[in-house]
């Protein structure tokens, strides 16, 4: 297939938003589902009724699991797995890297076993490839369907081709360089929209969660610089944005599993149901921020309850006793 300009690997409903928007901004694009059966099946509804059951498919976008037949003609790899498959996805695109121009990440987490962020995989296993990451608060069916967002891609290379090329009337794209907070932002924000949701589930009110969000934000930029990124950053779209919306949109899988856990059910079954990045990344950061756990009380605390079956109200009780100190 001639004309092709990006390729968009993983049809989950994050993955499909973004096919849709670039097909709108004027791109041929492949989106490919993980496998040919489940294909099939979004080619014959004309949508994806597994994860974005009611949004049309442009005819810009064209469904294919074999997606190395498109890679001559596309530009971009959009990367829009679960972070569990992004290894599996690397080694994919491992054979093809001479070919691809860029590859834009989509995912928001970690590697679980080497702790390694996107990029750091993608230098290993494609250093030849430019690499970047898009990020912010947006929630996919709003953002398939055209409302208005903001986003910012972050990298160490120019891409204000690609910010020209992704941006419309309704969708502003900011650029970055500090590639590592942007992807570490998307990351930590996550494990604090679980707290909200615990909050929430315990019916602690307003006030609280108000509290605990601005002391979140707080703890995020702390652990984002320590782990190498620009403290500004964390008070961007990819800090600060995408934890207002994901903390508290009742679209958002980290809160909506944070206010069932505190609501009574059980952590096996709601990992049964979804993929929750961020209950895999409160293991991942209390790993990788060991000697700084003093400067995040509520990534430890969360940790307790999460991993260490520590009661929720005895959890929250010693966050609020703990020494008084002064705010800045």
């Amino acid at each position: 297939m001639s004309g092709v300009n990006y390729i968009v690997m993983g049809a989950g409903a994050w993955g499909t938003a973004m096919a849709i928007h670039l097909s709108k901004c004027g791109h041929r694009v492949v989106l490919v589902p993980r496998d040919e059966a489940k294909a099939e099946t979004i080619r014959q509804h004309n949508e994806n009724i597994f994860h974005l059951p009611g949004v049309e498919l442009p005819s810009a976008i064209t469904v294919d699991s074999h997606w190395e037949s498109h890679i001559d003609d596309t530009t971009v790899v959009f990367m829009a797995c679960p972070t569990q498959g992004l290894m599996d996805c690397c080694k994919k695109l491992e054979l093809w890297g001479s070919k691809i121009q860029h590859v834009i990440s989509l995912v928001k987490g970690l590697d679980r076993t080497s702790l390694k962020t996107p990029s750091e995989l993608f230098r290993e296993l494609l250093p030849e490839v430019r690499f970047a990451c898009l990020s912010g608060p947006t929630y996919a069916l709003e953002f398939a369907q055209g409302k208005h967002a903001a986003m910012v891609l972050a990298s160490e290379s120019d891409v204000t081709h690609l910010q020209k090329a992704i941006s419309n009337s309704f969708v502003r794209v900011y650029t970055s360089k500090d590639l590592k907070g942007v992807e570490l932002g998307g990351c930590l924000k996550n494990i604090y929209a679980i707290g909200s949701g615990i909050l929430e589930g315990l019916h602690l009110g307003d006030n609280a969660r108000a509290a605990y969000l601005t002391r979140a934000l707080k703890e995020l930029s702390v652990l984002g610089t320590y782990l190498g990124g620009h403290k500004e950053t964390f008070f961007g779209l990819s800090g600060l944005g995408d934890l207002i919306a994901t903390a508290q949109g009742v679209w958002s899988r980290n809160r909506t599993f944070g206010y069932a856990f505190a609501s009574g059910q059980t952590i096996e079954n709601l990992l049964k149901e979804k993929t929750v990045e961020g209950y895999w990344s409160v293991q991942c950061f209390y790993k990788l921020c060991s000697e700084v756990l003093d400067k995040a009380p509520i990534l430890m605390a969360l940790h307790k309850i999460l991993y260490q079956s520590a009661p929720l109200k005895d959890t929250i009780n010693a966050l609020m006793l703990r020494s008084l100190k002064q705010e800045f």
